[in-house]
């Protein structure tokens, strides 16, 4: 009896050793290797002030002082998150310090429909309304399609703003955004 529960115990021990040597051999193909992993970014107490450099800037729209808006985690996102405007209050603000020089502003924005994707952006208390394509895609898109333009005589800050309304006019909630970006033309 205490060979037959030898010989057992042995060949449990024996096919336990196997199968984990064999987990170990297959291990790449069989376990997914996590490589990628995301960090949510800083909620900011204060409006963040960027310094315009270079030929242009991008700012990751959840990395701005945001009110009533939500940070999504979207992996075809630049940064892997983006916003939503989730209420009529909701805004993303920033400033931006330009030298003197005439600038293009566009925003990458996902919208599911057409009820979903118009926004303003303010500069300086300066309203203009924005939207993707007509339909919108639902995929990543630049607002190629309204471009805002502006020009500074001298170097200024500008505060930013994004809004789903403007004082005159609504816009709506619940597109995505990812990025803002400025460009020296």
């Amino acid at each position: 009896m205490k060979i037959l529960k030898a010989a057992i115990n042995t060949a449990v021990i024996s096919s336990l050793l196997l199968a984990f040597a064999s987990c170990q051999t297959n291990k790449k193909k069989d376990f997914l290797i996590v490589t990628d992993q995301q960090v949510l970014p800083p909620v900011m107490e204060t409006i963040p002030v960027v310094e315009y450099s270079g030929i242009g800037i991008k700012y990751e729209c959840e990395t701005m002082f945001l009110h009533n808006s939500a940070v999504l985690q979207d992996n075809s996102a630049s940064g892997k998150f983006c916003i939503r405007l989730i209420e009529d209050s909701s805004s993303a603000t920033m400033k931006v310090k330009f030298p003197a020089g005439t600038y293009e502003c566009l925003i990458k924005e996902k919208a599911s429909d057409k009820d979903h994707s118009a926004f303003y952006v303010y500069l300086d208390g300066i309203s203009t309304r924005v939207y993707p394509n007509n339909p919108p895609s639902g995929e990543w898109e630049l607002t190629t399609r309204v471009p805002v333009y502006f020009t500074l005589e001298e170097p200024r800050t500008i505060t930013v703003a994004i809004t789903p309304h403007s004082d005159y006019d609504t816009g709506s909630t619940g597109m995505d955004l990812d990025y803002i970006q400025f460009v020296k033309r």
